[in-house]
């Protein structure tokens, strides 16, 4: 019987790219000036929660496995605009993914995660979301990828959506960790990094 460290070191082998096939990579980082990384990680750490973190993502639910565990799969999905005058019922899914998570180490406050299907025109994606300790108190969020060229996306639009990710999840985590402490929460900086 093949132990779940030999599964998921089997997945990450599939998700190596083609030799020589185009790859893009990237990072994009926002600061939580407000908030230590222990407190920030457990928010991360909750792979099925990521519709609490990141707006547009109106579902993301169990889909497989159990939650936080490697093998695991999310599906997470964005909904249309609810139709003048219906109240909001009847929204349909606009687009959707389903995720995998490769690996989780709450030592070093690290996930990844892979793309294994969806309506956006994903291919091969590998993803990660780290939380790294700054000297201040706070913390920042590092959300990085590698993936095949997605269809109908640019190297730049691709960053520039995880760029608005990333500054609205530590602005989210900001603001829950505020309201437990009963204080208003500090402005973050965000910084955007790339390399194709």
């Amino acid at each position: 019987m093949e132990t779940k460290e030999a599964a998921a070191e089997q997945l990450l082998q599939k998700q190596q790219p083609e030799p020589g096939q185009e790859q893009w990579r990237g990072a994009v980082e926002a600061a939580l000036p407000s908030t230590p990384a222990s407190a920030a990680w457990p928010h991360i750490a909750s792979f099925c929660a990521l519709h609490r973190y990141l707006p547009g993502i109106d579902v993301c639910e169990l889909a497989a496995g159990e939650d936080g565990r490697p093998g695991c799969v999310r599906y997470v999905a964005s909904l249309q605009a609810p139709a003048a005058g219906d109240g909001g019922a009847g929204r349909e899914v606009a687009s959707w993914a389903r995720e995998e998570l490769l690996e989780i180490d709450g030592g070093a406050r690290r996930l990844a995660y892979a793309v294994v299907g969806s309506s956006m025109g994903f291919g091969r994606y590998v993803g990660s979301m780290a939380v790294v300790e700054d000297e201040a108190g706070g913390c920042r969020l590092v959300w990085a990828f590698e993936c095949e060229p997605v269809q109908g996306w640019s190297l730049d639009g691709l960053l520039g959506y995880l760029d608005g990710g990333v500054k609205a999840i530590a602005a989210r985590i900001e603001e829950a960790e505020a309201a437990a402490a009963g204080a208003p929460p500090a402005g973050g900086d965000v910084d955007v990094v790339a390399a194709a």
